[in-house]
């Protein structure tokens, strides 16, 4: 085995190890959405303009990531979505919130903080899985039926399943270790890795192959 080749399965190695341990110790940093959360839903009779609660969000919730987003079709209510709150800092948005809409009908008291706890990473991959692996058996039959003969079984099989393994494994280790919020960009990033990852097996096969013929 070259040197090159050792060197870069011991950082593979290394990398894993790492991921699974910040893995374990910390979890995985999600995207709001899918984090513990609190929201309030605010409302009033005209428009809303988002521009104005995000700027009293940012105010009252500086340093805590939130969000905010309109929830009706007419405009005239959102919901605040915050990692942290507390009831001073509803009550405060509350009053900040009727100073800019004299018509709204808020008060502390009927505004309502609600807790959402965290989606786990299992239930926000679920749905990939089964598409996931209904894929790999397809490339696998493909890959079974032109490559087995000229590359044998062991290596079409092994690699057609280790490969795209490995390579998930790296990327949700990578995401672990560098706290990249874990969401629908990294569900879609791992999407594209698969399909690379098949692609340039694809590749590996077909130039082996090519050699083996002309050997």
């Amino acid at each position: 085995m070259k040197t090159k080749n050792i060197i870069l399965y011991v950082i593979v190695c290394l990398i894993i190890i790492a991921g699974i341990w910040v893995w374990d110790a910390k979890g995985f940093y999600k995207e709001l959405q899918y984090s513990s959360r609190f929201e309030i839903f605010l409302s009033t009779h005209s428009e809303i303009n988002t521009n104005d609660v995000k700027e009293i969000a940012n105010q009252v919730l500086e340093n805590i990531r939130h969000t905010v987003q309109k929830t009706e079709i007419f405009g005239n209510a959102v919901t605040i979505v915050s990692e942290e709150m507390t009831e001073e800092q509803k009550n405060k948005i509350v009053e900040e919130f009727n100073k800019k809409y004299q018509d709204s009908e808020l008060t502390s008291e009927n505004v309502d903080i609600t807790y959402i706890p965290f989606t786990r990473i299992k239930d926000i991959v679920k749905h990939y899985i089964l598409p996931g692996i209904i894929s790999t058996l397809i490339v696998l039959i493909y890959f079974i039926i032109r490559f087995i003969k000229s590359l044998g079984w062991k290596e079409v099989i092994l690699k057609t399943l280790l490969v795209p393994a490995v390579a998930e494994l790296l990327l949700f280790c990578l995401i672990a270790i560098t706290r990249i919020p874990f969401g629908r960009l990294t569900i879609a990033i791992g999407i594209g890795l698969y399909v690379a990852t098949i692609l340039l097996l694809t590749c590996i096969f077909e130039n082996k192959k090519n050699k083996n013929i002309e050997e």
